[in-house]
């Protein structure tokens, strides 16, 4: 049978509906596998390179590998995946990488915190080694993993998660205070634009009804954050009290579409409005009040109104409880907000009743216009798109490339959107099903969610992960799939191109030998779904 007829069944969109998680296949983003196997980290920003894990909690590098095993910022495109330098014994258990512009050929930083509770970081962040989180280095040295430290000779507070902006480094502690470090002019929520070589608290945010750029006014106040989330030049926390807060470059409010350079983390309105809205029973304001107003009819003024005043008489409250460390989303049933992520001016909001909210940032289509994953129709149409509005129902986790996303259903099926250029979303050419992913095709994008190719019908899938132009699923019984790239990397954003030799970032894992222990690299700019690591 033609591989056009296979697909066809494949490349079905899935309607939006309301409905709540079964959580059958919520299992852990990191399973066990046999050595010398390898398991992609869950969320990778770094726009060459790829990053994977052994059940050893040792780390390596694939791709782009300038720097992590003390080779001095040479890139060894052919070779192997790179064990990471880290002391003897160290258990690495959660890690990730960024680059400026999010484009390989710009600087690429990574981080990753161990199993004690301590940061490591290495590589190059814009504005120079210094910004490390590990005070005044050279270049030289960034080149190797060294502990984040608290100032000179200082001892770092135990971080029990890590996140990633563009050149910002995000880490929550047991206490729930947010620590920031990095390049301080864009996506870094301290009181200033200043940068900062060591790790500083970010508990300040504004107050219900409050946007203020920088945390330097009278209409700050403290928070206690929960969890904290990187992404695509945004970032954002949720409070203890269960209140979404956000940041950044692309920062919006998620109502009028107008995209705002934001320091100190706000209350999103169009995220906590979203959220009010879908948990009426939790959020009311000091009359014991639910949100009630029609967001086409309303006013911004007058929804941004009654979002603060519900966040006001919530903000002392404990939704959420304490501060939580996570693999990929927060799997506590209490707290409503399961997972927040960002692409290129294309935040996300995904809720533990398994809806999947998307929305957009500013008008250019260029950046998060593929990444919505719905049509709005109707009068509001064109508003709809800056709200956040239902892309898919029934998720449970999402993890997303420089320009599209991966969503992992309650039953164990995968679909993905945005831009497929190299397949990258669903693991066949969305245009012509014959054409090889290795080739490309131009400017393609798969508009609404849609069933991910080649993955096993028979074997639910429990965890996902990606890179800029890769992604992977893993499946119940431990085999393992990849599709993308291949050789493209992330470019100027949004794009994945090819031609830059910076090595692979998926091994066939089914092809390991003792001479290749982590099997064979795709040796093209991408591929369709294909079986990496066999059943356990």
């Amino acid at each position: 049978m033609a591989l056009a007829a296979l697909v066809v069944a494949a490349l079905v969109a899935e309607p939006s509906a309301a409905g709540f998680r079964d959580v059958t296949y919520a299992q852990a983003e990191l399973p066990t596998v046999a050595a010398p196997g390898l398991v992609p980290v869950v969320d990778d920003r770094s726009a060459g390179s790829a990053l994977f894990l052994d059940q050893f909690g040792a780390l390596y590098v694939a791709g782009d590998q300038k720097s992590g095993d003390g080779a001095g910022g040479n890139p060894k495109s052919t070779s192997v995946p790179t064990k990471v330098t880290f002391p003897k014994g160290l258990r690495i258990i959660e890690a990730a990488g960024a680059s400026n512009d999010y484009d390989s050929d710009s600087r690429t930083a990574w981080a990753a915190l161990d199993s004690s509770g301590v940061v490591w970081t290495w590589g190059a962040v814009w504005n120079g080694p210094n910004l490390l989180g590990r005070g005044t280095i050279g270049a030289p040295e960034s080149y190797t993993p060294g502990k984040v430290v608290a100032g000179p000779g200082g001892k770092a507070p135990h971080f029990i998660d890590l996140e990633l902006g563009e050149n910002q480094f995000y880490a929550l502690d047991e206490k729930g205070t947010m620590w920031v470090w990095g390049y301080g002019s864009e996506n870094l929520p301290t009181l200033s634009r200043d940068d900062a070589s060591y790790p500083v608290p970010a508990n300040l945010a504004a107050k219900p009804g409050k946007e203020i750029d920088k945390c330097g006014s009278n209409d700050i106040e403290a928070v206690t954050w929960h969890s904290i989330w990187g992404g695509y030049n945004a970032g954002a926390a949720v409070s203890t009290a269960g209140l979404i807060y956000t940041w950044g470059f692309d920062n919006s409010d998620g109502m009028t579409g107008s995209r705002n350079s934001q320091l100190c983390p706000y209350l999103n309105p169009g995220a906590n409005e979203a959220l009010f809205m879908a948990y009426q029973d939790t959020y009311k304001d000091a009359s014991g009040s639910s949100y009630e107003l029609d967001p086409d009819a309303a006013t911004f003024s007058d929804r941004k109104q009654r979002v603060a005043a519900i966040a006001d008489e919530m903000k002392t409250r404990t939704i959420c409880g304490g501060p939580i460390a996570k693999a990929l989303v927060d799997d506590n049933p209490g707290c409503p907000v399961r997972q927040i992520g960002y692409g290129a001016r294309a935040p996300r909001m995904l809720l533990q009743n398994g809806d999947l909210y998307t929305w957009q940032v500013s008008a250019d289509y260029t950046y998060g216009g593929p990444m919505l994953g719905r049509e709005p129709v109707g009068e509001h149409a064109d508003s709809e798109r800056y709200s956040p509005g239902v892309a898919l129902a029934n998720v449970v986790s999402v993890v997303d490339g420089i320009g599209s996303v991966v969503a992992l259903k309650d039953d164990g099926t995968v679909y993905g959107w945005g831009r497929n250029d190299y397949c990258q979303a669903i693991g066949v050419h969305a245009k012509n099903a014959e054409k090889s992913c290795g080739t490309i095709e131009s400017d393609e994008v798969v508009a609404l969610p849609t069933r991910v190719y080649g993955l096993p019908e028979s074997v639910p899938v429990t965890s996902l992960a990606a890179t800029q132009c890769a992604a992977w699923a893993i499946a119940s019984d431990g085999s393992m799939y990849a599709w993308g790239g291949g050789t493209i990397v992330g470019d100027d954003y949004v794009k994945c191109v090819s031609g830059r030799s910076l090595g692979y970032k998926i091994y066939d894992q089914t092809k390991a030998t003792g001479a290749l222990p982590f099997g064979e690299p795709v040796t093209a700019d991408a591929t369709g779904t294909i079986k990496v690591r066999d059943k356990d």
